[in-house]
């Protein structure tokens, strides 16, 4: 029988983190695709921290090292109990933590008072048995398997990050297979098993386009492969869905570049003004939550760099490593970023619609540079 918890609304929920150690925690609850952080600090020996939120679900605890742990909030107060990152926390006052945690830990049963608690356990169940996978068969009977839990309990995954879990291991499991078949051309490998991610992309969307919206799928899937370097891949995958490849947000926008703006080198400690830069260039807008933004823009950087164009990154923002990091996924020196706090708040307050690309012409003509259309415009 499907469950539905007690779900993100009105009602409050409350717990208590009860540390015995000095640790910087992070708790993180999940919206089908999306996280959101309920807590987020430092804690010394002894400290009590109070938590209201909206939220009802699996949270996850993180630690400052890595490590993460499942915590299932309900509509009755609780505590956490930490002793530290190496161990599993402890439950006072949550009789469905303590019994997700012994089967967990011990492989029992979950009781059928805690359906919640029992569908995370077949949910992480289902994840571990496609470890096992080796042919093309199996991997189709899996699929099918992934597709029915998601559909048949989504009401419920959705208060977890089980959704995010199961898109991901669904990917995963094309690289345990070997898609050769007899007699075909080796190249008829990549063939099949690109088909094979398109065809996924295509399952997904069309089994939760009812409930997310299909760029927020699309990034998702993009950003499985582009986080893991395979930008080529995620270039195919937007390619191939470019109707829903974008990030929503304001599509009329007007930018001026000033000829002092900031920039800074792939490696972040170079700077330089926008006057520095001759010759024509693209400026490139990215988000660190539209997967789709950083993929094009990199994609754009490695057919410019050929014809020794620059290519301008404006991150939405405060620029980071995870900016700098697309540098390294380019072959040549052309991709630069702007790193200009004032400029960036004055003129990036709206959410603007990506992948937004704008053309700035050779800066010897102020008429092409300083006020710019910001429609997406192809380098000619």
């Amino acid at each position: 029988m499907l469950f539905v918890p007690a779900a993100p609304c009105s009602a409050w929920a409350k717990l208590i983190i009860h540390s015995q150690a000095a640790v910087d925690i992070k708790v993180i609850a999940y919206e089908s695709l999306t996280e959101t952080f309920i807590f987020q600090g430092k804690l010394q020996p002894g400290d009590k921290r109070e938590i209201d939120t909206r939220y009802h679900g699996l949270a996850l605890l993180f630690f400052d090292g890595g490590q993460s742990y499942p915590v299932i909030i309900g509509k009755n107060l609780f505590t956490v109990n930490i002793t530290g990152p190496a161990e599993p926390p402890a439950f006072s006052d949550s009789a469905e933590n303590e019994s997700l945690y012994k089967a967990l830990i011990d492989n029992t049963q979950v009781p059928k008072l805690y359906p919640f608690a029992s569908l995370m356990i077949q949910a992480k169940q289902l994840l571990e048995s496609s470890h096992s996978i080796h042919t093309v068969k199996e991997l189709t009977t899996r699929k099918k398997e992934f597709h029915k839990f998601v559909a048949e309990n989504y009401q419920s995954l959705r208060h977890s990050d089980m959704i995010r879990r199961l898109i991901a291991q669904y990917f995963m499991m094309h690289e345990y297979v070997d898609y050769h078949i007899k007699g075909a051309p080796a190249v008829d490998i990549k063939i099949q098993y690109q088909k094979a991610v398109l065809n996924g992309v295509g399952s997904w969307l069309a089994i939760l386009k009812t409930h997310i919206p299909e760029h927020e799928i699309l990034n998702y899937c993009v950003s499985l492969y582009y986080n893991r370097g395979m930008v080529t891949l995620a270039s195919l995958l937007i390619e191939n869905f470019k109707d829903v490849a974008y990030c929503p947000g304001d599509e009329k926008q007007t930018f001026s570049f000033p000829e002092d703006l900031l920039i800074t080198g792939g490696n972040g400690n170079r700077e330089m003004q926008l006057n520095k830069f001759k010759g024509n260039k693209m400026i490139s807008f990215v988000s660190d939550d539209c997967p789709v933004s950083m993929v094009e823009t990199i994609i754009k950087a490695r057919q410019l760099a050929d014809r020794k164009k620059y290519v301008i990154v404006i991150p939405l923002q405060e620029l980071s490593g995870k900016h700098l990091a697309m540098r390294r996924m380019v072959r040549s020196g052309n991709i630069f970023f702007v790193n200009d706090e004032k400029w960036r708040k004055d003129n990036l307050s709206k959410k603007i619609k990506l992948p937004l690309f704008v053309q700035v012409k050779d800066w010897s003509n102020p008429q092409n540079s300083r006020h710019l259309s910001g429609n997406p415009q192809p380098l000619k």
